[in-house]
């Protein structure tokens, strides 16, 4: 998978889905909820990102936000269409990045974070802006 994410700019990342699991853990803590308090039962969707850094990435979902999500697809015919082709295809294949034969050369320098650049010229073309959840 890819993401974009706006504070990111115009970096692309790749990864992969690592994990979705249930949980009651508190987002802000990644730990159990204090003896005595109790903490929503939700979905934990685990990203590892592997491409240009090594990040994971923790998606809580709660039940509103299924709901929505799956509200979505299920009211948009094309939508729904595309999902049922994307689960029955095989996913694209993409070209790996040229290996050096170098000997020695199999370890790869570590990643430098990008210096900040000034960007200038039109926006990235992408979707629209994330609408407020309706209340």
């Amino acid at each position: 998978m890819f993401i974009r994410s706006t504070g990111l700019g115009r970096t692309l990342l790749s990864g992969r889905i690592a994990s979705i699991v249930t949980t009651d853990v508190v987002p802000s803590t990644l730990e159990s909820a204090p003896k005595g308090a109790s903490e929503p039962v939700r979905l934990l969707v685990e990203v590892e990102i592997t491409n240009p850094v090594h990040w994971t990435v923790r998606a809580f979902i709660e039940p509103p936000d299924l709901r929505e999500m799956l509200g979505i697809i299920f009211t948009s015919p094309a939508l729904m269409l595309s999902c049922l082709k994307f689960l029955f295809s095989r996913g694209p294949k993409y070209a790996e990045p040229a290996q050096s034969k170098t000997p020695g050369a199999d370890v790869l320098p570590p990643l430098a974070a990008a210096p900040a650049k000034a960007v200038s010229g039109p926006a990235p073309i992408g979707p629209r802006p994330i609408p407020a959840r309706k209340k």
